[in-house]
């Protein structure tokens, strides 16, 4: 059990350090970042209270499996879980005092995602194992992490830009459920036709390895745009 604990947080926790020590100027406070940490596991119980309580259709309610991955990526994740995160990042992150620099709003949306995918995590890989570990460590967990690094860039240019705040938060929220979505359509798309049209599956894979350096290489400029490096 504790190995299974680990194995979940382990990625989790470097990630964290990571974006921490980028911070080379001014760090934020410890009990600011645990704060953001604790509205990203917050978010994920919102998530799970507002999918329950609006009785999302079954995947198996759709006649073509197109349909079905596009809903479950969009309407069962990307929407409602970059919903909750930024939420929770706003309420508990926008009036601090400790807010005071672009690449604050960065790394405050990446402890929150990283809360999110922590608590995701335990509950993907207590039910698949070591090897689930692996998988999510790999491309789950640095997925939440590098689109919470992008809601973060934009969270911060509608706090330090007030005059286009509204603008800025819209991003803030559609760029990190577009992403999201495609990642998930992708996996899950690849999934669902992987015995019926393997040679479909097959470009898949490669399209969601493509994707994710692709997210990967722009999560870091913007952190090395902000910070400086």
């Amino acid at each position: 059990m504790y190995i299974i604990l680990v194995a979940s947080l382990a990625p989790v926790i470097l990630l964290m350090l990571y974006i921490y020590k980028k911070d080379k100027y001014k760090k934020e406070p410890l009990p600011m970042l645990l704060k953001a940490f604790l509205a990203g596991v917050l978010a994920a119980a919102l998530d799970i209270l507002l999918l329950t309580s609006l009785r999302f259709a079954e995947i198996t309610t759709f006649s073509s499996d197109l349909t079905a991955a596009l809903y479950q990526a969009f309407c069962l994740a990307a929407l409602p879980e970059e919903f909750c995160k930024l939420l929770l990042l706003y309420l508990f992150i926008w009036n601090s005092k400790f807010f005071d620099e672009y690449y604050d709003g960065i790394e405050y949306a990446a402890f929150v995602g990283l809360g999110f995918a922590g608590i995701e995590n335990i509950m993907y890989v207590f039910q698949g194992g070591m090897g689930v570990a692996v998988s999510r460590a790999l491309f789950a967990v640095p997925a939440h992490f590098f689109f919470a690094i992008i809601m973060g860039y934009f969270f911060s240019f509608a706090k330090f830009r007030p005059w286009k705040k509204r603008g800025y938060l819209l991003l803030a929220y559609l760029c990190p459920v577009i992403l999201h979505g495609i990642y998930d359509f992708v996996l899950m798309y690849g999934n669902l036709i992987h015995t019926t049209d393997m040679a479909t599956a097959s470009v898949l894979n490669i399209v969601f390895f493509v994707f994710f350096v692709l997210v990967w290489r722009v999560a870091i400029r913007r952190v090395q745009k902000v910070s400086g490096q």
